[in-house]
């Protein structure tokens, strides 16, 4: 079940006592630990009907005594078991059997949570299927688009300020939430949202605030540098490559972020000629749909032939510079000034 399933089942009534939290999200996971304490356990009375206990330091047998003690103060205590080893890992508990029989029963005096963090979820084992099906079992996976559209908007309403439907869709798109493999997730989601509010000096955010806050200083530096390159402006390239080199230690990651771009450029025309959408190609080739766009546009604005050569300097000038032949900052220089038509 997913994580619609949990608030549903929460506003009912009917969630089980012991329950298993997995996915991509942990923000939804701590959020949902959050909502079950705040319903079962006194405010004065956290610290002590609340445990935490950490899985690969614990036994099946530790968890369920610690299940079954009575709170003196709370309709229930919180148990909450965190990254339990036998669920995602091939590993021997004693008691691990005897635990899946528990966690399929009513529990008297307690409300046990199993959680498992976002970077063991793919993993989950044979037995952790089991536990899966034992008890009740929620998967806080990335939320579909119109959550998504709703978390941003619940968090910009209550901060006063306002987002257009084309800038939602812009922030969404400068994230690269829903790429395959992405490392963004609505944790840092929410400090983005949280800095972007705070820096909007009028009511509306704009796509230009959203790309200074949720651009990082790399990505910025290699799209004005691809921008100079392509308007032909060697002195705003070399300007940007001198900016970058300023950076500590810039150059490198620039140059390969912008190897990437270029590689980028050349694949979104190979894509284009067979008859792709932007939509289409992005998700094709697993980039930021954002990303691919500026790449796209940019590539329309060189002939093949010279991305193909541009990007046979950057591989060119990598090996040259992992060899000792030529030094980073001088390297970055040179790619900006012979990179312009």
């Amino acid at each position: 079940m997913a994580y619609k399933d949990f608030v549903n089942d929460r506003k009912k009534g009917i969630l089980k006592d012991v329950l298993m939290f997995y996915g991509a999200e942990d923000y939804l996971m701590d959020w949902a630990v959050a909502r079950l304490i705040e319903d079962n356990v006194d405010e004065e009375s956290r610290d002590l009907d609340v445990r935490v206990l950490e899985g690969d330091q614990v036994g099946a047998y530790d968890i369920m005594a610690e299940a079954r003690a009575y709170s003196m103060f709370s309709p229930k205590r919180v148990v909450v078991v965190r990254n339990y080893l036998p669920l995602y890992r091939k590993t021997v508990d004693p008691g691990a059997d005897e635990l899946l029989e528990f966690a399929s029963q009513r529990q008297d005096s307690s409300i046990v949570i199993f959680r498992i963090e976002s970077r063991y979820s793919d993993d989950i084992s044979a037995y952790g299927r089991k536990m899966i099906k034992a008890c009740g079992a929620y998967e806080f996976a990335r939320l579909e688009r119109a959550d998504l559209k709703a978390f941003i908007t619940k968090r910009v309403h209550s901060a006063g300020k306002l987002i257009s439907r084309r800038e939602l869709d812009h922030m969404i798109d400068v994230t690269g939430y829903y790429n395959k493999g992405s490392a963004y997730d609505l944790s840092q989601l929410d400090k983005d949202i949280s800095k972007t509010v705070k820096a909007c000096e009028g009511e509306d955010i704009s796509a230009s605030l959203i790309e200074e806050i949720f651009i990082g200083d790399s990505d910025r530096f290699v799209f004005n540098l691809v921008d100079a390159l392509m308007a032909g402006d060697r002195g705003k390239a070399l300007a940007i490559a001198e900016a970058i080199i300023r950076d500590d230690d810039g150059a490198m990651a620039v140059l390969a972020l912008l190897t990437k771009q270029f590689e980028i450029m050349y694949d979104s025309l190979e894509l284009s000629d067979r008859g792709y959408s932007l939509s289409a190609m992005a998700r094709r080739t697993g980039v930021n749909e954002f990303r691919f766009k500026r790449a796209y546009s940019a590539a329309g604005r060189y002939h093949r032939k010279r991305i193909k050569r541009i990007l046979t300097d950057l591989y060119n000038t990598d090996r040259d510079i992992k060899r000792g032949d030529i030094d980073k900052d001088t390297a970055l220089e040179l790619v900006a000034i012979s990179a312009c038509p």
